[in-house]
């Protein structure tokens, strides 16, 4: 019970220093976000977590191929993940024109999409960690779904 206390409270920081507080009164403008926390590194998790929002914006939401972007770590991310968002980008831009785009963070200052998939390596808790969240999240327009997963070896 402990050890899930301590999880909730460092969950909930991490939420808090994302997440900007709504005051009564006042509206959030910005994407609709969906939040995905994993508590450990696990490629196969992450695919299939990223298959199902890409599968959610494309057809739930009929969002075209190039209204889609993945945005990910640069450097920090491991060949695995790596690996994993080069497949699944080859495989939905296979034999069609309308191709979706996969870029690291560091090349994405000035990109806009009406979704964006973030995937997000939670190296360390400090405000430049959020600050590179934060410039992820704001590449979408109208949706943007975030998976937060924790480096290799560590919860």
């Amino acid at each position: 019970k402990q050890w899930y206390q301590r999880r909730v409270a460092i969950t909930a920081g991490i939420l808090e220093m994302v997440l900007p507080r709504q005051v009564p009164g006042h509206f959030i403008h910005g994407p609709k976000s969906v939040i995905h926390i994993l508590d450990s590194y696990n490629v196969s998790t992450i695919g299939e977590v990223l298959i199902k929002e890409l599968n959610k914006l494309c057809n739930v939401n009929g969002l075209n191929n190039s209204d889609v972007g993945i945005v990910f770590n640069y450097l920090r991310d491991s060949s695995d993940v790596l690996s994993l968002v080069e497949d699944i980008v080859h495989k939905r831009n296979e034999n069609i024109d309308d191709k979706m785009i996969a870029c690291y963070s560091r090349n994405s200052y000035s990109a806009e999409w009406p979704a964006v998939v973030v995937l997000h390596k939670m190296y360390e808790l400090s405000e430049g960690n959020m600050s590179r969240l934060y410039l992820k999240i704001s590449r979408a327009r109208v949706y943007c779904s975030v998976v937060v997963y924790p480096e290799k070896g560590k919860t």
